[in-house]
């Protein structure tokens, strides 16, 4: 037998009893995640995550520019794909850029690099289920670091801000407890090329954060047992938003670490849902 003018609510459900057999029930409204990777500039890519659902394939969905931590060397760009799962599946796209990384290529090439990527995806967004005008930008440790750089230009009007984490001010790193000291780890001056402080102070958002700016709100949160980037470097840019009268909320992610299992968590998934879900 055949169809013709094929749709699925046309299509006709098979019926008939079929004995021993399970029923269980489909979900229409369901969302799946599918991935794509599209190469933005040479050597580097935007890995996309997109919601899914059988009865509106031409649906757009809010942006979430996510900027993948790795210590700002080469990034796992397998990372945070089931990670960040429960959120696509809540009706975001996430766009997971990564960056060149260090100690090839070093600061501002990161932060050049994520305003590329932002501006293919201003320019290309028409062939994706994306809607542009709501865009929000996301990062995780140094990716956190490299969003809140981004963030802090004004360059963009980003709907919120989700800092994941990320070292906010090299200048007051070691006021609190963590297995680095980073006046003495390599990867900082794999990063920067030096410890200048000069050019720690120009690579820290706290230089750029002021007052009467305009920023959007920002999600800050943090594992209270965070033993690479201290949960301190968070709460410096939180207490100083919050001086300046900027919309923000910060987190404290109890018993967890650097990300991983303990932070990636329901509660965590409902927040930045919730604030997702605000500011669109």
């Amino acid at each position: 037998m055949k169809v013709k003018d094929y749709s699925y609510e046309t299509f006709p459900r098979y019926t008939v009893n079929i004995d021993g057999a399970l029923e269980l029930k489909g979900n229409k409204e369901n969302l799946r995640c599918r991935m794509k990777d599209v190469e933005y500039q040479k050597g580097c890519m935007i890995r996309f995550l997109f919601p899914n659902t059988i009865l509106d394939e031409e649906r757009k969905y809010p942006l979430v520019i996510h900027v993948q931590g790795s210590g700002w060397y080469k990034q796992d760009m397998n990372d945070h794909i089931f990670d960040f799962m429960p959120i696509v599946k809540a009706g975001y796209v996430y766009a997971i850029i990564e960056y060149h990384g260090a100690p090839e290529y070093k600061y501002p090439t990161q932060v050049d690099d994520v305003i590329k990527a932002i501006e293919y995806l201003k320019e290309n967004y028409q062939n994706y289920p994306i809607d542009f005008k709501h865009v929000f930008l996301s990062g995780d440790s140094s990716g956190g670091h490299i969003a809140l750089l981004v963030a802090l230009q004004e360059r963009y009007n980003f709907k919120g801000i989700i800092d994941l984490y990320g070292v906010t001010n090299f200048m007051t790193f070691n006021n609190w407890y963590s297995k680095y000291d980073w006046h003495e780890e390599r990867n900082v001056t794999d990063f920067l090329g030096s410890l200048d402080i000069e050019l720690l102070m120009k690579a820290s958002p706290m230089t750029y954060l002021k007052e009467n700016m305009s920023l959007p709100p920002f999600l800050i949160l943090h594992g209270d047992k965070d033993h690479v980037v201290p949960i301190t470097q968070s709460i410096e840019l939180y207490e100083k938003l919050k001086e300046y009268h900027y919309d923000v909320i910060f987190g404290r992610v109890h018993d967890a670490d650097h990300g991983r299992s303990i932070f990636y968590n329901e509660d965590v998934y409902q927040t930045i849902i919730a604030f997702l879900d605000k500011h669109q």
